[in-house]
């Protein structure tokens, strides 16, 4: 999760011993909203933009060519006026962005049972709406991630932009949510002050929306509140970059991309010390609900065809472990999550270290099932029982935990394969509704 070199100067004790070298992935990421009835008033605004978002602009005239920009792309005449834009994006982002038009509006002609009228507008709408967002990083100064990134919903909403884009490629009717009971257990202990870490595996750039979206009309403001654990990929892949300004974030580097430029080496290790603090402060405050992927990236679909959830690293489990019972913090629960969301906007086929990968996307199911809250105290949990002495713990821990989320993960994979026909509910599931923030075209 964070890396400090041998030969790097130490932080103090307490906090070198929670800085475990875990890489982990990318993926893009949660908002605060709306607050549920009955919720507890959260200590940070919804509404609260970075400072670097407020501070002045180095050239006077930025506003207004941001504005002016803004305004153009407004005006766009459809299809071609996208496609026609998409030349200004620095080159190496270009050919992808265009290609991704050109699948996306492939996936709203099946949305909209082949409607051409409905599917260009879907398509122009909702990018529009993206390409208002890469104007003002492009033209204007670029966004620079904190180690923790409050959701940015105003004066330009990155939440609700990611919600129709990813959202309308959500084939609702084949969706599954499993257990919302564990749900509302969730949002009840967050009433109450206490903290939940949701561990799980991660598929696909857009994970971060999928639960505010499986759960908006069941949950009420629970998807919006979620804080995720993110990678170097999401703060720094222009693609990614407004659609992870709308989530609420704790922003690692990981070792795997420590030393990618040895200019910026001190610097992320001293943003990955700044995040483990805050993350320490979030846990002591209360009613704070944590994601993170503790494999380190997304699956990959295996020569077979098939799709298992990536091993877990152990170091990623311990640290959350550590800080969620350490003294001093509110009572944390931790849930095994499985998300069945591969297909809607799957990966590359091999791992790139690179930025602006291929995006290709798919109009189909997603899939979350919660498995049973987790004791993750070996001295009273059932997965420790019988062990040899000398057995490693971390490790029977983060192996416990991928079995938990393996199984739920294949309760409900059917319903992310393309073209997959009708999928029967599994037990103890309920079909989401499509909620109010996905547009109708």
């Amino acid at each position: 999760l964070f890396f400090f070199p041998p030969d790097a100067p130490r932080p103090d004790t307490t906090m070198a011993a929670l800085a475990t070298p875990v890489s982990l992935g990318a993926f893009p990421k949660s908002a605060l909203g709306t607050r549920r009835a009955g919720a507890r008033r959260s200590r940070v605004s919804p509404r609260v933009r970075a400072a670097v978002e407020t501070a002045p602009a180095a050239d006077p005239l930025e506003d207004v060519k941001v504005g002016a920009a803004k305004l153009a792309i407004k005006l766009l005449p459809g299809e071609g006026g996208l496609k026609a834009i998409a030349g200004v994006l620095p080159s190496k982002y270009k050919n992808t962005f265009l290609g991704l038009i050109d699948s996306y509006k492939a996936q709203m002609l099946k949305a909209t049972n082949g409607d051409e009228a409905r599917a260009s507008t879907a398509l122009t709408s909702i990018f529009k709406d993206m390409m208002t967002a890469y104007a003002g990083q492009i033209i204007g100064t670029p966004y620079e991630f904190p180690s923790h990134h409050i959701c940015i919903r105003e004066p330009f909403d990155y939440y609700q932009m990611a919600n129709a884009y990813i959202g309308s490629l959500v084939e609702f009717d084949r969706s599954i949510l499993r257990y919302p009971e564990r749900w509302t257990a969730i949002q009840q202990a967050l009433d109450r002050g206490e903290n939940v870490v949701l561990m799980g595996n991660h598929q696909s750039e857009g994970d971060a929306a999928f639960i505010p979206l499986l759960t908006e009309v069941s949950h009420p403001g629970l998807g919006e509140s979620i804080t995720y654990v993110a990678g170097d990929r999401v703060v720094t892949d222009l693609l990614c970059k407004p659609f992870s300004m709308g989530k609420n974030l704790l922003c690692v580097h990981s070792k795997k991309h420590m030393d990618d430029d040895p200019a910026l080496k001190s610097a992320k290790m001293k943003q990955n010390l700044n995040t483990v603090k805050a993350m320490q402060r979030l846990l002591k405050q209360g009613g704070i609900c944590i994601w993170i992927a503790p494999a380190g990236g997304r699956d990959r679909r295996s020569p077979d065809g098939t799709i298992t959830p990536d091993k877990f690293d152990p170091a990623a489990i311990e640290m959350l472990r550590k800080l969620g019972t350490k003294k001093g913090a509110a009572k944390t629960h931790y849930y095994p999550l499985a998300m069945a969301t591969y297909d809607i906007m799957p990966p590359p086929v091999a791992k790139e270290k690179s930025i602006g990968e291929e995006r290709i996307v798919n109009f189909t199911g997603a899939g979350l099932s919660l498995g049973e809250e987790l004791d993750v105290d070996p001295a009273t949990a059932s997965w420790a029982q019988g062990l040899p002495e000398d057995a490693d713990l971390t490790q029977a821990l983060a192996d416990h935990l991928w079995e938990k989320v393996n199984e739920e993960y294949k309760a409900i994979e059917a319903c992310n394969v393309p073209g997959g026909g009708a999928v029967p509910l599994p037990e103890g599931a309920v079909r989401p509704v499509r909620p109010p923030s996905v547009p109708t075209f």
